[in-house]
């Protein structure tokens, strides 16, 4: 009996640790394989939107996928409205209203970030050293925001964050090292500068926001010559005060997002890093051929891992 019931705990126990390891390193199950998947976004009505390089933009509705050729080259963001209309960062700023594209290029430069409030305008970031900006479209009327017309302090705008007030927050940049953040809340800027953050960062990926407000800001060192592996890949600003956020590991990040749970997730070339409650947690294995661009979360808490070869679903 007592043989017996050890063995039953025994196995008990294992099964348990077996459980525990799916939790934290959940299956990933592909879709959509043969595509360079670079940005990813749901609409109202369940549909995935995708976008790639140069393979154009996929409606994907969990059973059939859409190619839409339309848009070439390479599509960076994609945000959807209230009226399920689907904008895109692109060559320039792109509007597909389920019909029809509408291409607001006009500016000079890569659309390189957008977001969404919750008035349906879009705000989108334009780089470039000399000649980007911040756009703004409100219905058809388009306006555009630069040193010369604005408090804007740099042509170059390397992220774009609406968060839950309303308050528009973007990134920008003199050069590399030499990034400001700036708030608009009903048409008023706050500026903040490396004093207000405690540091600077080198450049940014783009920005994200968690549920208590702060925001949460990925670093790029993609341009550096000299980059050191230790150097920390994220950040947090509450308007107070600003923290870097170090890993354990060397990490590069393509792009940063923030879940329903305020996990931040960060792509990379050689796969993806999860930061939560102070700790990290890699996936350094599964996509070091293909590397990772995009994350998402789908209505079904799903995450959505966008690679070089399709998409991959993690069921958290």
């Amino acid at each position: 009996m007592k043989i017996s019931r050890f063995l039953s705990l025994f196995a008990l126990s294992l099964f348990s640790m077996a459980c525990e390891e799916l939790r934290e390193e959940p299956a990933a199950q592909p879709l959509l394989k043969g595509y360079h998947i670079t940005a990813m976004a749901f609409d109202g009505l369940g549909n995935a939107w995708l976008g790639t390089l140069n393979q154009g933009l996929i409606k994907f509705d969990g059973q059939n996928e859409t190619i839409y050729p339309e848009v070439t080259g390479m599509i960076r963001n994609i945000k959807v409205d209230s009226k399920n209309q689907v904008f895109l960062a692109a060559d320039g700023l792109v509007k597909f209203d389920g019909q029809d594209f509408t291409r607001y290029d006009d500016m000079e430069g890569h659309v390189t970030a957008l977001d969404i409030d919750s008035q349906d305008r879009v705000w989108f970031a334009v780089g470039g050293f000399n000649h980007g900006g911040l756009g703004m479209l409100d219905g058809e009327d388009l306006s555009f925001y630069t040193p010369d017309n604005s408090p804007l302090p740099a042509h170059w705008v390397s992220g774009v964050k609406v968060g839950s007030n309303d308050e528009v927050w973007i990134a920008a940049q003199s050069s590399v090292g030499n990034l400001h953040l700036a708030k608009i809340l009903e048409e008023d800027w706050t500026l903040f500068d490396s004093e207000n953050l405690g540091f600077s960062p080198y450049s940014i990926s783009n920005l994200e926001a968690n549920s208590r407000g702060e925001l949460i800001g990925g670093i790029d060192y993609s341009l550096s010559s000299t980059y050191d592996p230790g150097s920390p890949p994220l950040f947090n600003f509450n308007e107070s005060e600003g923290r870097q956020i170090q890993s354990d590991r060397p990490l590069s990040v393509n792009q940063i997002f923030v879940d329903r749970s305020d996990r931040v997730w960060c792509a990379g070339s050689g796969g993806y890093a999860l930061y939560q409650n102070q700790n990290w947690t890699y996936d350094e294995e599964t996509f070091k051929e293909i590397s990772v661009f995009a994350i998402a979360q789908a209505p079904d808490g799903a995450i959505w891992i966008g690679t070089g070869d399709g998409v991959y679903l993690l069921m958290m």
